[in-house]
């Protein structure tokens, strides 16, 4: 990924080495872990430091998403997610991908390199594995992602897509209300989520169409006319028109309306794998690989010298910046860590946070140490009651009555005299010091920063999160327990079968065919719908049409007929290579039957000049032209030339 100058420095359990850049949302850092002699493993590391970030939301969706990243897994998935606040600052990090975010990947159009179909594609198709892999969360937010743009996307160098961020929809949609960030992210969020700002899994659905779209022409869609501006869209590579098969994916998640735009992202991937894998396209890791290491090179040796020189960073040299707290080494010279306890390796930990003390606190009891590991931490957003810490801070109190004690005990063991008489004056006797000396009154701790209500923040944070892992271990045995109820009504009601082989194939095919009913009756009720709304349309347009209207040939009462052809001649390259095949072309054909524009749709699998021969012979053909109440109109036909 591009990076900045080095400037490494503390960010609670991680020292941010350096910065990749930033956005409408915050910066984007390569952090590595500051509890060993050494930086590695390294992660990716965004904070939301923009004043659009709405915090109170972002951290309230946190906390819903901390507890469900555990079940995210995927190949398209990110890894290690880790996500919180560090001294009032939300951030969320995940395990570093060598390479760049798809934000910048898209920006490679602007060097003049823009990515090829079949890449384009491939992305999409790990866009819709990822939300697949995270269907866990849509049931606790409405939405598999939520938030899915290109900035929360990492393209490795091997070509592997990661998707991080699941569950932060409804805490970072109510950043769009800043221009800023509604400029730069908008393109890809659905009109109704940011409208409402409720993330849906059709939401999800139409930011992987608007991240295909920008793949293919270069560009983002427009917000509001996404679907207007599939019609015209011409592809980044070479600058032709997206073909037909395209263009009918992306109508079905760029659509304004949601209730006409698709909801299954099972279904949808399988249409666009089809299409991918089937078609001309030769889609595959590798090739995207190839891609980026010829544009990124330099890039690419920059960054592993650079990674190499950070691993070399000792945390314990950096200075400490205000407001940041850095483990100290022990004795064996091992880092040692905040006052953190681990709940789990995706889940948001708490933690007091930084803190400046007035006098050095009591050193705890040593802790059994293990290998160090990237901790996620979070300041404590709430307070505890402060009624039992008001007036004179415990430790004195405790002192007084050490004190006390002493004093009575010396008074009580001493010696009675035999009579009353005059004694001389003692010599002054060293009084014996007390175990434990009373620290002076000067270096007083109170309010947050005192140890007592730290370690009762700690409690209380420690005793919430044992709750909630009991509760997810009791959710998790129940659902065990119900998959297991359901695998053992499946074993014996497939016992009672002779085959059971037969039995799950019937299961499978009846499960097919109530789908494939219910399919084909939403697109009955869809076709009834435009029907009507075609009918409409032409209903209106029939009361106003005269000579030269364009009208669709559906609607025309008789379409144009060919009165004069031209064969095209196939070029000599086609015929070196015997290139055979059919060449699709769209034609305008005018009132009088003369072709007033004609398009390639779809050339032949090795463009060898067929689809220009093709458009030059129909540029000399001529048609009887198409009628629609006795009047000549023009309209659009599909004419195919075959190559044989």
């Amino acid at each position: 990924m591009s990076a900045t100058a080095p400037s490494p420095r503390p960010f609670g359990p991680y020292v941010l080495t350096r910065a990749l850049g930033s956005d409408a949302l915050g910066e984007v850092w390569r952090a590595g872990t500051a509890g060993a002699p050494r930086l590695r493993p390294f992660l990716l590391v965004r904070t939301f430091a923009s004043l659009s970030i709405d915090r109170p939301a972002l951290l309230s969706a946190m906390e819903t998403a901390v507890h469900l990243v555990d079940d995210v897994q995927g190949p398209a998935i990110a890894k290690g997610t880790v996500m919180g606040a560090i001294d009032d600052m939300p951030f969320v990090g995940t395990s570093y991908v060598e390479g760049r975010t798809l934000d910048h990947l898209l920006a490679v159009r602007l060097l003049g390199t823009p990515l090829p179909v079949e890449h384009g594609f491939l992305i999409a198709e790990r866009l819709l594995e990822a939300l697949e892999s995270a269907a866990a969360v849509e049931e606790f937010t409405g939405a598999a992602h939520g938030f899915l743009v290109p900035a929360f996307v990492c393209i490795s160098n091997e070509g592997e897509a990661k998707v991080f961020g699941h569950g932060l929809g409804a805490g970072l949609l109510p950043a769009l209300r800043h221009p800023r960030a509604r400029q730069s992210f908008a393109p890809y969020v659905a009109p109704e989520v940011l409208a409402t700002g409720k993330p849906s899994t059709s939401g999800d659905l139409y930011s992987v169409g608007a991240i295909l779209f920008e793949a293919l022409t270069g560009r983002a869609p427009p917000p509001g006319v996404a679907l207007e501006s599939v019609e015209s869209a011409s592809l980044a590579i070479d600058g032709t028109p997206v073909p037909e098969d395209l263009r009918r994916l992306l109508r079905r998640v760029l659509h304004p309306d949601p209730r006409v735009r698709d909801r299954s992202v099972p279904a949808f991937r399988r249409d666009l794998s089809a299409l991918l894998y089937a078609g001309p396209y030769a889609p595959s890791t590798f090739n995207l690989a190839f891609f980026l290491q010829k544009c990124f090179d330099k890039a690419i040796q920059r960054e592993k010298l650079e990674m190499a020189a950070e691993e070399e960073i000792d945390p314990h040299t950096l200075a400490v910046p205000p407001g940041f707290f850095v483990p100290s080494p022990d004795a064996s010279g091992s880092g040692r860590r905040p006052a953190v306890e681990r709940s789990g390796s995706n889940r948001l930990e708490s933690s007091t946070g930084s803190r400046r003390l007035a006098a050095p606190p009591a050193r705890p009891p040593e802790r059994p140490r293990s290998a160090p590991q990237p901790v996620p931490v979070r300041s404590v957003s709430g307070e505890m009651p402060k009624k039992a810490l008001s007036g004179a801070p415990l430790w004195a109190v405790a002192g007084g009555a050490v004190l006390l004690l002493l004093v009575g005990g010396f008074f009580a063991l001493r010696p009675s005299a035999p009579a009353p008489a005059p004694l001389p004056t003692p010599a002054p006797r060293a009084t014996p010091a007390p175990p434990t000396p009373v620290p002076t009154p000067a270096p007083v701790v109170v309010g947050k920063e005192d140890p007592l209500f730290q370690a009762a923040v700690e409690r209380k944070l420690q005793e919430e999160l044992r709750k909630r892992e009991l509760k997810s271990a009791r959710e998790r045995e129940a659902a065990t327990k119900k998959r297991r109820a359901e695998i053992d009504k499946t074993s014996e009601e497939a016992g009672h079968s002779k085959d059971s082989e037969e039995t799950a194939r019937a299961a499978r095919d009846k499960a097919d065919r109530e789908e494939a009913t219910r399919l084909a009756r939403e697109a009955v009720a869809r076709r009834k719908s435009e029907a009507s709304q075609a009918e409409a349309a032409a209903a209106a347009a029939a009361m106003a049409v005269k000579d030269g209207d364009l009208v669709e040939v559906d609607v025309a009462d008789t379409p144009p007929v060919s009165v004069r052809q031209v064969s095209p001649q196939a070029t000599r390259l086609a015929i070196q290579r015997r290139v055979t095949g059919t060449v699709l072309l769209r034609v305008l054909v005018d009132e009088n039957g003369a072709p007033a524009k004609v398009e390639i749709l779809r050339d032949t699998a090795l463009k060898v000049g067929l689809g220009e021969a093709s458009k030059a012979a129909l540029e000399k053909w001529r048609w009887k032209p198409a009628t629609k109440d006795g009047h000549p109109v023009r309209t659009w036909i599909v004419v195919q030339v075959p190559f044989k």
